[in-house]
Parts: structure tokens; sequence; C-alpha cells
């Protein structure tokens, strides 16, 4: 059965950007501590975060700053992508009316929450495959701009990089925006 013949609620379950928690190359207590909080759509509590950083080597402090400004990063790429995209939410935008335009600011916060994850553990690929393949027919289905997405993506990016200072952590937050950018755009090949 092809993603294009589930139904809209399945489709809906299924969609899931987080593939860190079925990961076998990360320690089973990261994979349930991520399990469980991307379950419940939160981010890391302090505890949980020392606890993935101490396994992956990670300085604590750029998940952990990252998780604090989460909101004030959303925010400011929502209002970079509305000051050069007004029509996006305008009557016959592809984010009007005003429940589709916050749908996107909360996917926003979830792809940037699950980036978090990604930065504690020290995985730029982790998303999950057939998640995203759901996500995407979610998208296509429901005409989520893409192209919109992708700019907000961008900005969450140049946001986040400021408050890293090592250019490892820049290069691993660069890198986690880019899989999920190449994810969220993949086609599907036809053979």
């Amino acid at each position: 059965m092809t993603l294009q013949n589930i139904d809209f609620k399945t489709l809906v379950q299924t969609a899931q950007v987080q593939g860190l928690s079925i990961n076998q190359d990360l320690p089973q207590a990261t994979r349930s501590i991520l399990e469980r909080a991307d379950q419940a759509q939160r981010q890391l509590t302090s505890d949980e975060l020392a606890t993935i950083c101490q396994a992956s080597g990670v300085d604590a402090s750029l998940p952990g700053s990252l998780i604090q400004r989460s909101d004030q990063l959303v925010n400011q790429a929502r209002g970079h992508l509305l000051e050069t995209q007004p029509h996006l939410v305008q009557p016959g935008g592809a984010l009007h009316p005003q429940d589709r335009a916050e749908a996107c600011w909360r996917d926003c916060w979830n792809f940037l929450r699950v980036i978090t994850y990604a930065v504690a553990c020290n995985q730029s690929c982790f998303t999950n495959p057939s998640g995203m393949a759901a996500l995407r027919e979610l998208y296509s289905r429901m005409n989520v701009p893409i192209e919109g997405m992708n700019i907000a993506l961008d900005q969450l990016k140049k946001r986040a990089l400021q408050w890293a200072s090592r250019s490892n952590d820049r290069l691993l937050i660069d890198a986690c925006f880019q899989h999920l950018r190449d994810q969220l755009n993949k086609t599907a090949v036809k053979s």
C-alpha cells in the first residue's frame, strides 16, 4: 500500500520526524529518553539533557541554549518569513486562515525541538525515513508551502548558529538543518 492510499488520520499518526530513538548506535538510555520526550512533544529536561550529553560527549550548554531560546528563535524566524512573504498569511495565501499559520509555527518549533535532540546526541542524521515520507505526503495533501517552510528553517538555522561559538558546534547545527531540509524536500523517485 502506498502513502497516497493511506487515509488522512493514519497519515497524521505516521508522520514523524525523530528517528534517533530507533538508532541502534545510540545507548539504550538515550533512545528511551528521546522516545519519551518525543512522544510528549516536549523539550528535554536538564537531567535528560545531561544524561544524553554525557553519553555523546557534547557540551550540554549548546543544546541547552537552543532549548532555552526555542520560542524566541521560532518567533524570530516567523517574523522574518512574514516580513519577506506577507502574502502567505493574507486571504488566499498558503498560511491563511490563522490556524494554518499556527500549525506552521508549531511545526517549526517541533523541527527545532528534534534538531536539539540531534545536537545533544551529536547526530546530524536524525530523521525517521518512513515518518518523513508520511510527513511529505501529509504536507502535499494539505498544500503546505514548502518554500515558506524552507525560508523559516533557514532563519531558524541562522539564528541557532548565533548561539554556537565553537566551529564543531556550528558544523553540527548546520548539518542537522541541512539533513532536515534534504529530507523535507526529497521527492519520490518513480521507476
